[in-house]
């Protein structure tokens, strides 16, 4: 008995098990370019294709590819501009619009890590940059 729980409670952490789940049950969001689900355009052999290449690079590898992925589609604000607290983020795969649960899905990483590298106003992005400049410095060194 004790057997069968701990297998279920393994099936429940692992990201593979997760997207496979994710992928039939679907998003539930509207992003897709014909009004259906974001996670439909893929198949789930791309996703798990993705989520193995990442499952292979290191931590900090992957934070750098997932801040990578948050900035080159998070919208700024013009020179002069009023400021808005928070910028909005498109999440993109393939140049298809998916959610952010897809996006989640697609990099095998909880929300709460992803809040942690996006940060709310910017700051703990450019603070886990720095820390990665400063490392890249004393390796030099």
């Amino acid at each position: 008995m004790a057997d069968l729980d701990s297998a279920e409670s393994k099936n429940n952490d692992d990201p593979v098990q997760k997207v496979k789940k994710f992928m039939q049950d679907g998003c539930g969001c509207t992003l897709s370019g014909k009004g259906g689900q974001c996670c439909e355009q893929f198949s789930e052999e791309t996703v798990l294709f993705n989520l193995n290449n990442c499952q292979e690079l290191s931590h900090g590898e992957l934070d750098l590819v997932i801040l990578t992925s948050i900035q080159a589609f998070t919208n700024s604000d013009p020179i002069g501009g009023k400021r808005n607290r928070s910028p909005r983020s498109s999440f993109f795969f393939q140049s298809k619009t998916i959610c952010k649960d897809m996006f989640l899905h697609f990099y095998g990483i909880s929300y709460s890590r992803f809040v942690t590298l996006h940060g709310k106003t910017g700051k703990k992005v450019m603070t886990r940059a720095r820390y990665f400049n400063t490392l890249d410095k004393r390796k030099f060194l």
